[in-house]
């Protein structure tokens, strides 16, 4: 099931939004609540980033760093670290590309003159959110972050089992040319089929492609 990724948020919304982002960014603390919904609403107008920002519901894979690495697997090996909504790196970037500007161009000094404005909204609504569902991992790497989607986490959780690593130059080298084959007995894949059972969460486009041929491809398991 996809979602609804088009619209424009009320006033109340976008105040809504704002407060959120104060509230959970540091680097926006300073920011008046009526500066950043006029912000917001700015870049509501010209993209699809805010309206993502505050309704999205697809779930993405928030990874864990260990051993001096980020992973999206678990200690166990067989399960994603956690998942969030995409919602969590699209406020990042946001943020992220905000605060840069207001800092940049002295907001504290300056207030949120028409210069401030302009590059606060282009800093992050020249985005397309579409194409962040369709890259996850180069998203979040851009902002020091770590996400990734259920694709990469299961191509990491084969490439790192014990019994593939003797394959896993193969597999880097881009060689596989079906993802499918990657799902063999020993994986287990419960997250991609409990969240399309929750109507409160979607599987980003990427991943339902991966999810159908679980379930209908011709290595599909009996589960």
């Amino acid at each position: 099931m996809t979602e609804n990724q088009f619209g424009t948020l009320t006033d109340d919304q976008l105040f809504e939004l704002a407060k959120d982002l104060i509230d959970d960014y540091a680097e926006l603390k300073n920011v008046k609540t009526d500066d950043l919904v006029e912000i917001l609403s700015a870049a509501d107008n010209k993209s699809d980033m805010v309206y993502a920002m505050l309704t999205s519901k697809y779930q993405i894979i928030q990874m864990e760093q260990r051993d001096g690495k980020w992973t999206p697997i678990n200690n166990d090996g067989d399960g994603v670290t956690g998942t969030v909504p995409i919602s969590k790196l699209l406020r990042d970037i946001a943020a992220d590309g905000i605060s840069y500007q207001l800092n940049y161009n002295n907001y504290e000094k300056n207030g949120l003159t028409d210069k401030i404005l302009y590059f606060a909204v282009n800093s992050f609504a020249s985005y397309d959110a579409d194409w962040i569902y369709k890259n996850v991992k180069h998203y979040s790497d851009l902002i020091n972050k770590h996400y990734c989607d259920f694709s990469y986490a299961k191509i990491y959780q084969y490439l790192h089992c014990e019994n593939h690593r003797e394959d896993y130059d193969e597999f880097e080298s881009g060689l596989l040319d079906d993802l499918c084959k990657i799902y063999d007995d020993e994986m287990k894949c419960d997250e991609l089929y409990i969240i399309p059972d929750d109507e409160a969460k979607r599987l980003l486009p990427c991943d339902r492609k991966i999810m159908w041929d679980l379930l209908y491809g011709e290595n599909a398991k009996n589960y």
